[in-house]
């Protein structure tokens, strides 16, 4: 069979002409919301420092070095204690947490920000505030904090989300990475 070169270029150049609009559509689409995109983003992140930490007047940005590499971490201006933004894989892949510790030790709030975990299950990390409220005390001796399946008997025992128990580690892992933070910065070991 012999194809005309017209009957190959001709459908070619639609359906080239077609994938540029639709390119430049996207590329279009992106420039006009990306501003914007990253105000809400920042937005967000500032309701979650206010939230984890609610005695601070406004942060400065910092990053320190740990034991899992560079995290970011925010100064309250007035001294009210810090703001750690850190992560741990989870199920579905890496979940942020926000933790607030105030000056005196006392983990003053956590906030699940990034979570791609299982929907009913793992999302309750982000969902359920009572499991964040469990964090929410003196940075336990020994700092750091272990999730426990068969109920709490320490108070440095967290206990795991019901089927997301590799959701509730991430979160506390998060919440351990941002106490080794604080006590660096401080200088401080419980």
């Amino acid at each position: 069979m012999n194809m005309n070169p017209k009957d190959i270029i001709g459908p070619t150049s639609v359906l080239v002409g077609v994938c540029l609009v639709f390119t430049a559509a996207v590329v279009g689409t992106n420039s006009l919301t990306a501003e914007k995109i990253a105000v809400l983003n920042q937005k967000t992140a500032d309701e979650a420092k206010m939230e984890v930490l609610p005695e601070a007047d406004s942060f400065s940005t910092e990053t320190i070095t740990i034991s899992a590499g560079d995290i970011e971490y925010y100064a309250a201006a007035n001294g009210a204690g810090y703001v750690f933004n850190t992560s741990y894989k989870g199920y579905g892949g890496a979940v942020g947490v926000m933790t607030g510790i105030s000056a005196d030790g006392e983990i003053t709030g956590v906030k699940v920000v990034d979570c791609n975990e299982t929907p009913g299950l793992g999302m309750k990390a982000q969902s359920d505030p009572s499991f964040t409220a469990q964090y929410v005390m003196a940075i336990p001796e020994g700092g750091v904090f272990e999730v426990t399946k068969t109920g709490k008997t320490a108070d440095n025992q967290i206990d795991a989300i019901s089927g997301a128990t590799i959701t509730s580690r991430a979160v506390t892992n998060s919440v351990n990475y941002a106490i080794e933070a604080y006590q660096q910065i401080t200088g401080g070991a419980n």
